[in-house]
């Protein structure tokens, strides 16, 4: 399990509220983060092994003010704790971040990466499902940058993972919180983790947890589909 934050805003806003939040969350989710924010010449990321709890240098990335960031603290379950199996992942425009895990994926590990283009999974450099997931979206989606494009795309990689990874027994089934964002628009999925949104006029969040104090944030309903678009609306839609 992990914990993922992406804002959107009109002008540049604080994200300390935020990042304090996350470093409480990070005494349990302690095996790394990775933060991405979209200065005018493209995106910057930086990641880290350690618990944002205690690592000083995620604390300072907590004094920017940006319009556009997205953050992850991981907690591992499929790969080890190195900066390859960090979140997120980037390639091209896009940005990539996962809160859940696969089921039996190692079992399934074979046939998902069968699904995933040669070029693209020639680049993989972890162990994890989320890495592996990134690159189906990008195999999904190929040059293409449109919105509905991205959404379908995504939403593929989605019932892709669900056909492979989980079988017919009732119970447990792949946690998939996917997030990509290319710093102008941010798209996630919801599946049994948790998540909320919150809208503004002016600003547009996706959180695992409420995270800026005194707004008004809306869960998202499992098996959901948040669009946070150019102008800063917040759309939601079943997963087809």
């Amino acid at each position: 399990m992990c914990r993922i934050f992406a804002v959107r805003a009109a002008t540049p806003i604080s994200v300390r509220p935020a990042f304090d939040g996350l470093q409480k969350l990070a005494a349990e989710h302690k095996d790394g983060w990775g933060v991405a924010t979209f200065p005018e010449s493209g995106k910057w990321i930086e990641t880290g092994t350690i618990s944002a709890e205690s690592c000083d240098r995620f604390d300072a990335l907590g004094d920017l003010t940006t319009q556009a960031m997205l953050v992850h603290i991981r907690l591992a379950s499929v790969g080890t704790v190195h900066e390859r199996n960090t979140h997120p992942f980037s390639a091209g425009p896009w940005v990539f971040m996962h809160n859940g895990t696969l089921k039996n994926f190692e079992r399934a590990r074979t046939r998902f990466e069968a699904e995933i283009a040669p070029a693209f999974r020639a680049e993989l450099r972890g162990e994890t499902d989320s890495e592996r997931c990134f690159a189906l979206f990008r195999t999904y989606l190929g040059d293409r940058t449109g919105t509905e494009d991205v959404i379908a795309a995504l939403c593929k990689v989605f019932r892709t993972a669900e056909r492979i990874c989980d079988d017919d027994q009732p119970g447990k089934r792949s946690a998939m919180n996917f997030l990509v964002s290319d710093g102008v628009r941010v798209f996630a999925t919801r599946r049994d983790r948790s998540l909320f949104t919150l809208s503004r006029p002016d600003l547009a969040a996706i959180a695992s947890a409420e995270l800026l104090p005194d707004e008004t944030w809306r869960e998202v309903p499992d098996d959901t589909l948040v669009t946070i678009d150019e102008k800063l609306n917040v759309l939601t839609r079943p997963i087809p």
